[in-house]
């Protein structure tokens, strides 16, 4: 089953009351539910689980530390990562799988997930796929859509099949830039998007050699995001720490204890903050407040090459989609981004810019 289309449409809550009404009606069910990367996994689809258990009175026990739900028939839900093939692979008696946000899969983590389906299962095996339509060159498109295979159902549905979407939300959609309202209210497959800001950047798999610098963009509401830097001009390694929300400054000092082992590397911040600054100050942290230049911080950041760490996914969602706004009578691109799911491009201009462009000063190189 093929869930697709816009954003808000309610693809991912459905999904969710289906499974847990699937599981709680037919004993013995064991659902897989998989994101690309692990971390992702508490803030998202478990997140999604326990609101709809809370609003739903469901009978079930929720361990918060295993990310899995089981219920009196014995009937559970798990989930796991595909940036662990071999925790995927210790997972056996799966009668079905949910995969959310598939296009950030790869043809292989699909050939992966197909082999976790066998043996006889209470009732039916079945793959569910959730995602947006990003881009018609996805390999998605090609395997499901161009020549649907048999068996696969494909159900499109946008914001305005939701009956319970927020108003405001639905403005927001209607007001994005032609390219973005295309996938994301229309539900359509995307085209190449014009106007990204960091259109080209590659990726890299083992852990950097250090870390020069931190760049921290402060939220609660909005995700605190983190990313640690590595400068070896012309590149700049990046990668993703944390992107979280509803953290306190306490909660936050006490994630930065585990996440910058050194605290005599720099950490840039928000400078929107400055108590919080002082705070992490007090706890020991070489806290900086940033330089939040934003047009200039984007063309220090675009004097380099950056590379991502693979396991950045969240890092990579907002690099594919950060991109100049555009004046809405003429289309045209204008002097500034758009606002828009840019935590942690902020952080990484924090760090970037205020780290690079204070060495250069300093030093007249890196």
């Amino acid at each position: 089953m093929i869930l697709y289309g816009g954003a808000g449409s309610g693809k991912s809550y459905f999904t969710a009351q289906k499974i847990l009404n699937r599981c709680d009606s037919t004993p013995g069910e064991r659902f897989l539910v998989l994101r690309k990367v692990h971390r992702t996994i508490k803030g998202s689809t478990f997140q999604l689980f326990r609101d709809v258990i809370a609003a739903e009175r469901f009978e079930c026990a929720i361990n918060r530390s295993e990310y899995s739900i089981r219920f009196p028939n014995g009937s559970e839900i798990v989930h796991a990562g595909l940036d662990d093939v071999e925790k995927l692979k210790s997972i056996a008696g799966v009668t079905s799988v949910w995969i959310e946000e598939a296009t950030e899969l790869i043809p292989a983590d699909f050939d992966q997930i197909n082999l976790r389906l066998r043996g006889k299962v209470p009732t039916y095996k079945q793959i569910v796929i959730s995602f947006n339509p990003v881009s018609a060159r996805h390999w998605l498109k090609a395997k499901f859509f161009d020549e649907m295979p048999e068996g696969c159902r494909i159900i499109k549905t946008t914001y305005t099949d939701n009956a319970f979407i927020d108003s405001d939300y639905s403005k927001i959609l209607e007001s994005l830039p032609e390219d973005l309202k295309m996938v994301y209210a229309r539900g359509e497959w995307g085209i190449d998007v014009r106007g990204l800001i960091y259109p080209i950047w590659t990726t890299y798999r083992l852990p950097a050699d250090r870390v020069d610098a931190y760049g921290l963009d402060f939220g609660f509401n909005a995700p605190s995001a983190l990313i640690s830097i590595e400068v070896t001009d012309p590149e700049i390694k990046v990668r993703e720490m944390l992107c979280e929300s509803h953290l306190t400054n306490s909660d936050l000092i006490q994630r930065l204890e585990t996440l910058v082992p050194d605290k005599s590397v720099p950490i840039y911040c928000d400078n929107a903050e400055p108590a919080r600054i002082e705070e992490m100050i007090r706890a020991g942290f070489q806290a900086y407040a940033a330089d939040k230049s934003v047009n200039d911080g984007i063309d220090t950041v675009k004097r380099y090459k950056l590379v991502l760490h693979t396991d950045s996914q969240e890092l990579m969602n907002e690099i594919r989609e950060y991109k100049w706004d555009e004046n809405k009578k003429t289309g045209e691109s204008i002097d500034k981004p758009l606002k828009r799911n840019d935590h942690l491009m902020d952080a990484m201009r924090y760090a970037i810019h205020s780290h690079c462009a204070e060495t250069v000063a300093k030093w007249g190189m890196w």
